[in-house]
Order: structure tokens, then sequence, then C-alpha cells
């Protein structure tokens, strides 16, 4: 019995190894530079989702998790940002800023960059954890970093959007918009699109900062921009989901919702997803804007959408992580965390990261069919696809 006992736990990290062995990285909130939220990684059958880890850290996690190789970064408002085993939670490493760390981290080559509410944008080893360089704003950085070639792009509440060197943090130019700036820079072609809280949408050349085009919303621009062919997604708190011709602008339509859109978009074939603080996460037709379906949680969606192959998994205030079938809206499987899931999904190989105000960090994979039911507990599951 011992021998055999021993012989399945062998077999269960093998499988697990093996998954994580040809995982794709999600480098950055939304997983790549023109915001997508999609994976080419396939969770095969996400109704046999259970917890793998959770780790926890000294406060609510806001920020959303990135994935290097065996490797999970994510800050916390604890005022650390943290370096984690992927497989099993360990911690490698953790760094210490002055205040919370909502930003996402995104990595590039060996480095992590991420803000924190101490006003500074940071260069990490991401080996080891060690200060390669900060660089000061004149306010909290909210926003998460985005890295095209050998710059740093992010915004900051005093007002900024900055482009930095990446290898020395020296400022290579700064754009003032009339408000604070916690939306995610998104880099397309030789442009950067980002939102401000000044209701407006900014086209930037991302090699001068010099203003291309920006389109004004009713409100406060907090959600970040997702691009898809010749268009701009994004959210406003005017409760609309705008698509702009990226080249000029251009309004091609809107959709409203009933609240607040700070959930920024993910784009797969030829749908938007998107949650609004109306409690709703939505599928609309990413030409149209008509609408294809909608999901109702129990509060409001500040999370974004991530998706691999037909499932969109998204949290929610309400508490829960949600996968649902990307075609129909239909629920496949949740589970209930002890707080707000506002933190973005992060995929990689067959597993699920986010974080919690609950403050931890949890790690998701199909281990129903390696090592029996992980229907129990706080997981919620769906029979059948």
């Amino acid at each position: 019995m011992k021998f055999i006992s021993k012989v399945i736990i062998i077999a269960v990290v093998l499988i697990l190894t093996a998954q994580f062995a040809q995982a794709e990285d999600w480098p950055m909130r939304g997983h790549d530079l023109e915001h997508s939220g999609e994976t080419s990684d396939i969770i095969q059958n996400p109704v046999n989702l259970g917890l793998i880890w959770k780790f926890e850290t000294g406060n609510d996690v806001y920020s959303s998790p990135a994935i290097s190789e065996n490797f999970v970064y994510v800050g916390s408002d604890d005022s650390y940002i943290y370096c984690l085993n992927k497989n099993t939670g360990e911690l490698i490493w953790k760094f210490e800023t002055k205040s919370n760390v909502d930003s996402s981290p995104a990595i590039s080559e060996n480095f992590v960059y991420v803000g924190s509410w101490d006003n500074y944008v940071y260069c990490l080893n991401k080996n080891t954890g060690e200060l390669i360089w900060k660089f000061e704003t004149g306010n909290m950085v909210d926003s998460s970093p985005a890295i095209s070639e050998n710059f740093v792009y992010v915004g900051s509440d005093d007002n900024y959007i900055y482009c930095l060197n990446k290898r020395t943090g020296k400022l290579i130019w700064k754009f003032k918009t009339g408000s604070i700036v916690d939306s995610l820079p998104i880099i397309s072609e030789n442009y950067v699109y980002v939102g401000s809280r000044d209701n407006y949408i900014y086209c930037l050349n991302k090699q001068t900062g010099k203003l291309i085009w920006k389109f004004e919303t009713g409100d406060d621009v907090h959600s970040s921009p997702a691009i898809s062919e010749n268009f701009v997604y994004v959210g406003s708190d005017d409760s609309y989901i705008y698509c702009l011709n990226k080249n000029t602008g251009e309004l091609i339509w809107k959709f409203e919702t009933k609240s607040n859109v700070d959930s920024s978009p993910a784009i797969s074939e030829n749908f938007v997803y998107v949650g609004s603080w109306d409690n709703y996460v939505y599928c609309l037709n990413k030409n149209t804007g008509e609408l294809i379906w909608k999901f109702e949680t129990g509060n409001m969606v500040d999370s974004s959408p991530a998706i691999s192959e037909n499932f969109v998994y998204v949290g929610s205030d309400d508490n829960y992580i949600y996968c649902l079938n990307k075609q129909t809206g239909e629920l496949i499987w949740k589970f209930k965390t002890g707080s707000c899931v506002s933190s973005s999904p992060a995929i990689s190989g067959n597993f699920v990261y986010v974080g919690s105000y609950d403050n931890y960090i949890y790690a998701f994979a199909e281990i129903n069919k390696v090592v029996g039911s992980t229907c129990s507990g706080n997981s919620e599951c769906k029979s059948g696809n």
C-alpha cells in the first residue's frame, strides 16, 4: 500500500512538472503589450480545477500576478513584491517598498518592473530581488508598467505618463494629462495608448511622447485599453465600453452597462470580454458592440478577464473567481476566497493564479483527473462542460 501511495505521489509530481515545463509565460497584466488577456495554454477541463496552494501576504492583494519560467511575481498592500515558486507557492524572495503595491509586475529578460504607492517605479533582478534602479515620480504609482524594446511605460497619480530606459531608469520623456493615470499603458506598433482620470483616452508616439490623438469619455478612465487589429477597446466610469479607431481615435461604437467599467477588456477571436460595477461580465461582438451574453456575479467586477481556449476566468467583489464558457457565458466553475477578487487572473500551463483582498495569492489546477475530486470545502464545481 505504501509503495502504491509513493507511485501515485511521484506520478502527480511528474504530471505537474510536465505541465509547467510546457507552460507559456504570462509576463504582465493582460498577458501581452496589446492586452489581449489570452494565452495559448489550454486548461482542458476547468470543472476539475482545485486549489493547489495559497500564499499569505500581510495585506490585500489587488496586484495581478505575472508568470515567468517557474516563478510567480505579485505585489501586496503590505508594501512587498513577492517572488514565489509557481509549483509550490514557496517564497523565493520578497522586496520591501515603502507603501502599497497595487501595481502589477511586468517581466522583461531578467528583470521585474513594478510601481508602489511610495511614488517609485522599481526595477529588480527577477532571480534575487536585488534592486537594480528606482525612479521617483511625483505621486503614487497605481499604474502597471509595460515594457517595449528598451523602454518602460508607466503612469503615475502625479498625472504623468512616463517613458524610462529599462536598463538605467533614466527618464526619456513624460506627458502630462489632466489627472491621475492609473490605467496600464498599452503598446501597438509605434504608439502608446492609456487612459486618465481626466476622462480622456490618449494615443502618444512611443518614442517621443508626442500626442497623436485623445478621445473624451464621460468620466474617469481607470480601465486599461486593449488592441485588436485597427481598434482600441476601453471602459470608462461613465458606464460605457468604447471601440475606437486606433489610428484616429474616431468612435466606432459604444456599449452601455449600468455602472463604472474599471475592468480592462480581453479579446478573443471576434469577441470582447469585460466586467462592470453593475455586477455583470459582458461578452460583446468586437466589430459591432452587439451584446452576445452577460453573466451576473454577486458584486462589482473590477477584475479583468483572462482567456484560455474556450473559457473566461474573472474575479468579482463577491469574493469568487469564476470560469465561464466564452461562447455562452455558462458557469463552469467558481471558487470562493475570503474577500474581494479585484486582481486579474494569470494563466500558465494548466494553472490559474489570482490574488484576493483576504491577503492570499491562489493557485488552481486540474487535479481532479490525477488525484480525485477536489469539489469540496470552498471550491464549487459544476458537473460537465
